[in-house]
């Protein structure tokens, strides 16, 4: 099979197709023919050597997937050959085939494209996770959501406006901002706007914000912290903004400076909080995992949610979608297509 299978750290270029055996289910799994995968930003810190969930080199990346199970291992009923799913992994998905437990081959989405169904499992179960677990979301909350525009922004976006909250939209331009508000958001700020704090204190007002999440970092951390009413809740699930360089201590101390955290007395002088979320758990806890995907699910369907697929790339090109990942110019899900 094709593969891109990480030998070393690096730039983009580092990504580069391989040929590699067809990896065989054991017990209790279940083999995955993909057809499409879900490009998140934690692939591009792995590539980088700075994301402490990666498995040790070499190995192929790739969090999510879509595609069919075509084999299944002892004590997998046969019935699910054929099926189409959804996967979600710690790593494999930048393949032809890919081997998962059972339990993490979810049934796909009936209705959505087959770009939807990958674009899917990482960033709404993301944004479920924060929003309904963590921060336990009302529909009487006011909700300020950072990067609004990407993957995991514009699910909690959608999920927030449609469980009956304000939603206040940060993004890095005023096109991305007008994107959001088509998904839900009621106000908008560029946070790469020279008077973003004066912009976002506008838009948050006297009332302040409930709930937030947060996956920027530095200042849009700070200033979201600064937002929240008391008995806030602050959901951390990402560090886009982390931008560490080996061979560059600079980079070194504007990552430790920019790295989302808080002080215990000050948060409570302000009666708020702050929880931090990464969706990896679920891995290890199939009943968890089955219950948030219900939950998640059984919401998509009432409301008629549908994930926002921005860019798709054929598959030869993934290091493009690394590229414009790593831009910041992208919106929605990157998606790369494999048949």
């Amino acid at each position: 099979m094709r593969a891109y299978l990480l030998k070393r750290h690096g730039p983009t270029r580092v990504l580069r197709v391989s040929r590699l055996p067809d990896p065989r289910p054991a017990e209790g799994e279940v083999g995955v023919r993909v057809a499409a995968v879900g490009v998140n930003y934690a692939e591009v810190l792995s590539r980088k050597g700075l994301y402490g969930w990666a498995p040790r080199l070499p190995y192929v990346p790739g969090m999510e997937a879509a595609g069919r199970i075509e084999e299944v291992g002892p004590g997998v009923p046969r019935e699910r050959i054929g099926e189409a799913v959804v996967v979600g992994t710690q790593h494999g998905a930048y393949a032809e085939r890919l081997v998962v437990p059972s339990a993490l081959a979810l049934p796909a989405m009936p209705g959505f494209t087959l770009e939807e169904n990958a674009a899917f499992p990482v960033n709404y179960m993301t944004a479920w996770v924060a929003l309904m677990e963590m921060a336990r979301l009302r529909p009487t909350d006011r909700v300020l959501i950072s990067a609004a525009a990407g993957g995991v922004g514009t699910a909690a976006v959608q999920i927030a406006h449609h469980y009956g909250c304000d939603v206040i939209a940060m993004a890095g331009s005023d096109d991305k901002l007008e994107r959001v508000r088509t998904l839900g958001a009621g106000t908008g700020v560029n946070y790469r706007a020279p008077d973003f704090a004066r912009r976002l204190e506008d838009a948050v007002g006297s009332r302040r914000v409930d709930v937030s999440l947060e996956v920027v970092g530095g200042d849009v951390f700070r200033r979201s912290l600064a937002s929240l009413a008391p008995f806030g809740r602050l959901v951390v699930a990402g560090y886009a903004s982390m931008n560490l360089r080996r061979w560059n201590p600079w980079s070194w101390w504007r990552t430790w400076r920019d790295a989302p955290r808080v002080d215990v007395m000050t948060l409570a002088r302000a009666s708020g909080g702050i929880l931090a979320t990464h969706i990896g758990y679920l891995l290890a806890d199939a009943v968890r995992l089955e219950r948030v995907w219900r939950a998640l699910t059984a919401f998509v369907r009432e409301h008629g949610i549908r994930p926002v697929v921005g860019h798709t790339f054929p598959f030869q090109e993934l290091p493009d979608a690394h590229r414009l990942m790593e831009s910041r110019k992208s919106t929605g899900k990157i998606v790369v297509r494999v048949d």
